[in-house]
């Protein structure tokens, strides 16, 4: 599943050095976007080595997408688990696994990384459609995370046909080892945007907008004020279709294999990790308001849901840090 985006900041789509004054001292700063695992990559880096880490950024994002999580990708672990029906992964992706396996277990499957049969029934990235009712069954009947066996750095299907699908965790997981570069570059502030998950890096508070559900990219119905972590948002019009009058979308119920229909229209959490900030946001969609703010707050982690009738949940997060920008939103009484 692919998330909606959360824009930052307008990044330019090519490497760019300049200096400014920052504190009273010049700085080297950096831009970069790109395109890489399906999605739009951006970052905007201040520090000496800002350069370099923008180069950086992008060979991380490359190696991540070709060798390790892409399932289409010939050469990553991934694609060779699904092709062969199990594989030995190498450590930090065996790590993952694990975490990942923890979230669905924990979600109640809410959370579920098999469902690449599903999703492919819906093509929502190329040619979307409402798959038949047949065929869904049996996609859905060889999901479920209880499928997979990790021991050790192993990972074992036991259904050859289902299909392990990183994409609702994946972008999270890319900022998590953005981040690691970071630390060990002299880079003092930085803010990466893999998709709809974002890293804000550096001693300063942030301003993150959150989507208008109902406009286009750059238009925002608030505006949330965060300290270093790492943001998430899944939206239901990101990635969406209509067929005689109903609105599809691709955050799918494991379940059902059908779009989440629950009122909601995007989730963000805000998590020290990009793998659980990432990968909730898609849970606690799923899950609802009540159920999510209850895993969120399990994980220590903070949640803003949005629903369809325009009303502001938050779990975790304090009114005084969030500015509605669109007067039609309100807080929802809770």
């Amino acid at each position: 599943m692919k998330k909606a985006a959360v824009i930052i900041a307008v990044i330019s789509a090519a490497v760019a050095a300049a200096l400014l004054i920052y504190d009273g001292v010049f700085m080297k700063t950096a831009n970069v976007g790109f395109f890489a695992m399906n999605t739009y990559v951006s970052a905007e880096l201040k520090g000496a080595d800002s350069q370099k880490c923008a180069q950086k950024i992008s060979d991380i994002t490359a190696r991540l997408d070709t060798e390790v999580l892409s399932r289409t990708s010939e050469n990553s672990e991934i694609h060779s688990v699904n092709q062969n029906g199990s594989g030995v992964l190498g450590s930090e992706l065996g790590g993952w696994i694990a975490e990942l396996l923890q979230v669905c277990k924990k979600s109640g499957g809410a959370f579920d990384f098999t469902l690449g049969g599903v999703s492919d029934l819906w093509s929502f990235g190329s040619n979307p459609r409402v798959p038949d009712g047949q065929a869904l069954a049996d996609a859905l009947s060889h999901s479920g995370y209880e499928k997979l066996t990790l021991s050790g750095n192993n990972l074992t299907l036991s259904d050859r046909a289902a299909v392990i699908d990183l994409g609702a965790a994946g972008k999270g997981i890319a900022l998590d080892k953005i981040k690691e570069a970071v630390e060990k570059s002299r880079v003092s502030h930085a803010v990466v945007s893999v998709g709809g998950s974002v890293l804000l890096y550096g001693d300063k508070t942030f301003t993150v907008g959150i989507r208008d559900p109902e406009g286009g990219a750059g238009r925002y119905i608030a505006k949330l004020s965060v300290e270093q972590s790492c943001v998430s948002t899944s939206g239901s019009y990101e990635q969406s279709f209509e067929k005689d009058g109903r609105k599809y979308h691709h955050i799918l119920d494991p379940e059902t294999g059908y779009p989440v229909d629950n009122g909601l229209v995007s989730v963000t959490v805000i998590s020290e990790s990009g793998l659980l900030s990432d990968a909730l946001s898609t849970a606690c969609y799923v899950l609802g308001i009540e159920r999510g703010s209850k895993l969120a707050a399990e994980y220590g982690c903070r949640a803003v849901f949005i629903t369809q009738d325009k009303k502001i949940y938050l779990s975790g997060v304090s009114r005084d840090v969030i500015e509605i920008t669109d007067n039609s939103y309100t807080f929802a009484e809770q």
